[in-house]
């Protein structure tokens, strides 16, 4: 059921309390040339449900306003966040991550009474996944946490080999590679702490964390796409990524053991609610409250999966280091966004995230609603259903308006995905063929299926372009 009504018209009120303007300092600000600015960074997660959220705004917005954000860790954008504790303004005008932020930096900031709000708008979780060249892959968090630590160091170990009999069937010995993040991350956080959690004496307290020390004969791997190359490159390697990053390239995934003893995908996992199972108990009830504590690993059900991350929005509850009101109230119109079915069933339906609870969403609406502005900040609003008159206003953010690049996009999707469909049943189709062929015929029959793809391809990519050269054409009047 959609928890979101689609007609809804917000409201973005900018009365709030506790409007004391502190120092601006030097953000960055472009009112002189009538643009209004927000910017972001943080964990790279949900990053391009953030893009696709800001070129919206800026598609649908009749006052030009440009937001960004930075794709580059949560490690990183809390340090930005927290700007070497700076009770002014952060270097971000928001963070994202995907865990909580540490006590000491929500007590410092408290201490001096910068109040910061903690905005969880997805779930998703986090698989380890491989390049062994078997069917399935069965590992328990003991197991993995002795492969992380490097005590195994081979495919043909006993303990591996008594949970996957399909590994008697390489025909040669093949050796683990490890790949791990070389930067603070929060899904080696998520992993260290899920290890510790589930197996805490192979994975001790000493190695958890979002940036621990490895043995040295790990692989280094920077960034989700770092990640994704290392596990693809290398023959035999395991390492971790967000489930959804990692099966949108068609990495194979580990089947992990569950608190309930279950062997199960995330993919399974999410089939069977298992995903947003792992929120139940857990939430402050206020945003403004210290959330340190909160843990969604290895929580107990029998589809639960055990590596769950809630991702988060940071934000400074004062919002009046921005230099212009308006701007302000643009970013509250913004996390606002991040809660409402027009703009984040997206990233649900394209990226593979989850909905958090409904008692979550209020809880942020409602920590979203205490964002202190100047009183010249104007309200924004979405017009989702047809707003005569007012929908022309200057700060309406209206649905009604799109770019050219928005609708090629999402016939592109449309095309890609009925190819995606076809390229299935043409695999399945040559399934039945293969049977009985020779090495190298089955070679040149993938190898045909192959160019057939790539032409098709490039025959929507040639035709997109043909299409907007013809609409860019200009004739004689």
């Amino acid at each position: 059921m959609k928890r979101m009504a689609s007609g809804l018209v917000l409201v973005l009120l900018s009365g709030l309390v506790g409007r004391v303007v502190t120092h601006p300092g030097d953000h960055v600000n472009s009112e002189e040339e009538g643009v209004l600015n927000f910017h972001g960074s943080g964990t790279t997660n949900p990053s391009k449900c953030f893009w696709a959220i800001l070129d919206q705004f800026e598609a649908r917005t009749k006052h030009p306003i440009r937001g960004t954000y930075r794709a580059i860790g949560s490690t990183t954008g809390i340090e930005e966040f927290v700007n070497n504790y700076n009770p002014y303004e952060p270097a971000n005008d928001f963070a994202s991550g995907d865990l909580p932020l540490d006590n000491d930096i929500y007590q410092t900031f408290l201490d001096q009474g910068v109040e910061i709000l903690h905005l969880p708008f997805m779930l998703g979780s986090v698989s380890i996944f491989h390049s062994v060249p078997v069917t399935k892959l069965n590992l328990t968090s003991c197991l993995l946490a002795r492969v992380f630590g490097r005590e195994i160091t081979e495919w043909s170990h006993p303990e591996i080999v008594a949970m996957n009999p399909e590994l008697k069937t390489l025909k040669e010995p093949l050796n683990i590679t490890v790949a791990r993040r070389v930067k603070g991350s929060s899904s080696t956080d998520s992993v260290t702490k899920y290890l510790n959690t589930a197996c805490p004496d192979n994975w001790p307290v000493e190695k958890v964390g979002p940036l621990v020390p490895w043995p040295e004969d790990t692989e280094p791997c920077e960034g989700s796409g770092g990640m994704t190359e290392c596990i693809e490159e290398m023959p035999g390697t395991i390492g971790y990524i967000d489930s959804g990053h990692g099966l949108a390239h068609g990495l194979a995934e580990v089947e992990l053991q569950n608190a309930d003893g279950k062997s199960l995908s995330s993919q399974d996992a999410a089939a069977n609610g298992g995903i947003d199972a792992a929120e139940v108990g857990v939430i402050p009830a206020s945003a403004d409250l210290d959330f340190s504590g909160v843990s969604l690993l290895n929580r107990p059900g029998p589809f639960t999966w055990p590596i769950v991350q809630m991702t988060y929005v940071y934000v400074r509850k004062n919002l009046t280091y921005l230099a212009h009101p308006d701007e302000q109230s643009l970013l509250v119109a913004f996390l606002r966004a991040l809660y409402e079915e027009e703009y984040i069933q997206q990233c649900i339906d394209n990226y593979g995230f989850t909905l958090p609870s409904e008692a979550t969403r209020q809880m942020a609406l409602a920590g979203i609603d205490t964002l202190q502005l100047h009183p010249d900040a104007h309200p924004w609003i979405f017009e989702i259903d047809t707003l005569p008159v007012n929908g022309t206003d200057y700060y309406t953010i209206s649905s009604k308006r799109a770019s050219i690049a928005d609708v090629e996009r999402e016939e592109f999707a449309l095309q890609l995905e009925a190819l995606s469909q076809s390229n299935l049943a043409l695999q399945q189709s040559v399934g039945g063929i293969q049977y009985g062929m020779t090495d190298t015929q089955e070679r040149q029959l993938k190898a045909a299926l192959a160019l057939s793809i790539i032409s098709f391809l490039m025959c929507l990519v040639i035709s997109c372009l043909l299409g907007k050269s013809l609409m860019t054409v200009k004739y004689p009047s």
